[in-house]
């Protein structure tokens, strides 16, 4: 199921794991997968949808990157590409 918009009170029923995003510009996505790929993971997907810990969002909003949220027929449609995680200590 794909959100839109988020109340605080739908977060605590119901917590959504992951958002999918298309960024604004190259320049936006360029910094944005920059910045997630530091401190999170991230899957592409085709026509540009990005997968993202819906945490992410946060970092994202507070560089000023710019992304509308995908609507429900980009997701339906939307194929796997790749699939990147942070290094993690071993």
């Amino acid at each position: 199921m794909f959100v839109e918009h988020v109340t605080t009170s739908h977060v605590a029923a119901k917590p959504l794991k992951n958002a999918y995003i298309k960024f604004a510009s190259e320049t936006d996505s360029a910094e944005g997968f920059d910045e997630i790929i530091k401190h999170s993971h991230c899957s592409r997907l085709s026509n540009d949808i990005y997968c993202v810990p819906w945490e992410s969002l946060a970092m994202l909003d507070a560089r000023d990157v710019n992304y509308t949220f995908a609507t429900d027929e980009d997701i339906k449609t939307a194929q796997p590409i790749w699939n990147i995680s942070e290094k993690r200590p071993r």
